[in-house]
């Protein structure tokens, strides 16, 4: 079995930046018969997963991705588990232009109205939830706000933007209406996510979950073909994932209805669901984080898009905003640091015998580079790795690590109000960079959305999705933990671990991170 016991799991992937941490940026595992690398290095990996500069460039190879293909019926592989040839480059090319940052502001009078809109209606929800607990006769003075699924409302808003950008649907998510898609896919992914580390789980047809992940795999695949049916019958606008999909051409042939298919779920899985958690994460670590909230609140009046004494003042936020809150995006990337949506990264192959970190890695070996090792390796980031600090991301903040570990004021505190923004990984800036620096360190980019010809096609979108949102709704509410959270974070605190533990506590991974039981109650209250 070697360390397939280590990796199994919701907490396999926690298991193995642990053993980064302690045997360094290159180890290998021993998988049954086979040996797999794990690097956790961050310009290593880029420089093997781009194919221009020194390389080798490592590929992408099919088989360690074939249980993510199980969701359809038959099984195919798709722009996130084929590998690198002529159908992933067909399949890239038609779909990258919806995409580009040119393409959305071409739609953006579409596309910024639109996750304003459904914001705004999660808004709505969150203040009723709000209202019926200030005028609950059982509501503690001291828990102040309505509970509220913030993870809920997150996949709502990301599921209705990629049906809009996908096949120009409205799937009514924030209106909460019934959506048996949303129902559904938390069992999808955890059966995918089973069989990755068991490939004959679904045959364990007495445990009721594998029958539950059965049905629900089965109507996965029925709703597919019925987005099939209604594309097929009813092209959608031109400016859809769809319909550039209809015009690939592989070999000079258009895509099937069954490749077709493949690619509307992996699109839509992929599109709604990594941003949906990251979104939620973002808010429960700024609840964990008051201080620096607050001061996220600082950031948005100043620019009107906060709720204060005149509540006139508060607008909507546009794209040109972005790049007048720095600390707002680099939240965001300390959120995606120590929570990545994707935490096990990509897997690659080596082309050749290769030297990795000053070790030979022979020919045909499977190198994994797992983001959560990346992110909270004190190698990369210091000392102070597991901290919340969004000014790491900001200019003239102090050198990695030099805060005292598990220090809570240091943990809570963000950056001084005149710090400039020094690389948030795009995030509400124009291009971005591989790493960040000040005169005194260097910070390695977590890259979340990993790099080369295989990075995140949707990232730009992701990005624009996860300013709005957050703004609008940080503008609107003050978040603070709900019980389960709190409860967390009073452990954590007992032990000296930072909140962050806390937040990995209710946390699993199934394929994505996610909170481990589906929900993230928060406490909301409006801003006055």
């Amino acid at each position: 079995m070697g360390h397939v016991t280590d990796m199994a799991g919701a907490r396999g992937v926690w298991n193995v930046a642990a053993m980064a941490e302690k045997y360094g940026p290159l180890f290998k595992l021993q998988l049954m018969g086979s040996v797999l690398v794990v690097l956790s290095d961050p310009q290593t990996i880029s420089r093997v997963a781009r194919k221009t500069g020194p390389g080798p460039y490592m590929s992408k190879p099919n088989e360690v991705y074939k249980p993510l293909e199980k969701a359809l019926t038959p099984s195919l592989p798709s722009i996130l588990t084929a590998a690198d040839g002529p159908y992933w480059k067909a399949v890239r090319q038609a779909a990258a232009p919806c995409f580009s940052i040119s393409n959305l502001k071409n739609v953006m009078p579409l596309v910024m109205p639109l996750v304003l809109q459904l914001t705004k209606r999660v808004a709505d929800r969150m203040q009723a939830a709000a209202a019926a607990a200030a005028t609950d006769a059982n509501n503690s003075s001291s828990a102040v706000g309505g509970l509220f699924d913030v993870s809920d409302a997150a996949k709502r808003i990301t599921s209705d933007v990629m049906g809009h950008m996908l096949l120009g649907e409205d799937l009514q998510g924030t209106l909460w209406r019934p959506s048996e898609y949303l129902d559904l896919f938390y069992p999808v992914l955890r059966a995918q996510g089973e069989l990755i580390n068991n490939p004959l789980h679904l045959w364990q047809v007495w445990r009721p979950d594998v029958r539950l992940q059965k049905r629900c795999l089965a109507k996965h695949n029925a709703i597919m073909d019925g987005k099939m049916d209604r594309l097929m019958a009813h092209p959608p606008p031109d400016y859809t994932i769809a319909a550039h999909l209809l015009q690939a051409r592989v070999n000079g042939q258009p895509l099937n209805r069954n490749q077709l298919k493949t690619e509307v779920a992996a699109f839509m899985a992929a599109g709604f669901e990594t941003t949906s958690h990251a979104i939620t994460w973002s808010l429960a670590l700024l609840a964990a984080h008051p201080k620096v909230q607050q001061q996220v609140l600082e950031e948005l009046a100043a620019q009107g898009l906060a709720a204060g004494a005149d509540s006139m003042q508060l607008r909507d936020i546009e794209q040109a905003d972005f790049a007048a809150l720095p600390l707002l995006a680099a939240v965001i990337k300390e959120s995606l640091r120590l929570c990545p949506p994707a935490p096990w990264g990509g897997t690659k192959q080596a082309p050749c015998d290769v030297t990795l970190c000053g070790h030979t890695v022979k020919k045909g070996t499977l190198v994994m580079m797992p983001l959560l090792a990346v992110s909270l390796s004190t190698a990369n980031y210091g000392s102070d790795a597991m901290l919340f600090k969004p000014q790491r991301w900001l200019a003239g903040s102090k050198p990695a690590g030099t805060a005292a570990e598990g220090a809570a004021d240091d943990d809570d505190g963000a950056a001084d109000r005149d710090q400039q923004p020094r690389s948030a990984a795009g995030v509400g800036s124009k291009g971005g960079s591989s790493s960040s620096s000040s005169s005194s360190s260097t910070v390695p980019d977590p890259q979340t959305f990993m790099t080369g010809p295989r990075d995140c096609i949707g990232q730009a979108l992701a990005k624009l999705e996860l300013m709005a949102v957050l703004a609008t709704l940080l503008g609107r509410f003050e978040f603070a933990p709900g019980p389960k959270l709190a409860q967390e974070l009073a452990a954590a605190a007992a032990t000296g671990q930072p909140p962050a533990a806390a937040l990995h506590g209710l946390a699993g991974v199934h394929v994505t991170m996610q909170p481990e039981d589906g929900t993230m109650l928060l406490r909301v209250a409006p801003r006055r």
